[in-house]
């Protein structure tokens, strides 16, 4: 048990610096838009890594959210890369 608690010790800096170099900050590219007047949905329309996810968030009633200046939330996205890997699709 001591061996195993050590090793995965020693391997998580490992397994997470991989899983931080594949995410990423939306709003990193920059347009002519405002950050004062940038909706989550403009965001996530400027960043092609999100495409599927902001497909599924448009068909409910989270798009809606994502559209309103004065909503206030936050938002995990996944990566495109992400939702294919899944072996069932939203």
């Amino acid at each position: 048990m001591l061996r195993s608690r050590l090793a995965a010790f020693l391997l998580l800096p490992l397994l997470s610096s991989a899983l931080v170099s594949d995410q990423t900050v939306m709003g990193q590219a920059q347009t002519a838009v405002s950050h004062s007047t940038q909706t989550l949905a403009d965001l996530l329309t400027i960043e092609p890594s999100a495409s599927i996810f902001y497909d599924y968030a448009r068909g409910i009633s989270l798009g809606n959210k994502l559209n309103d200046k004065s909503s206030t939330i936050t938002v995990l996205v996944p990566i495109n890369k992400a939702v294919m890997k899944l072996a069932k699709k939203p």
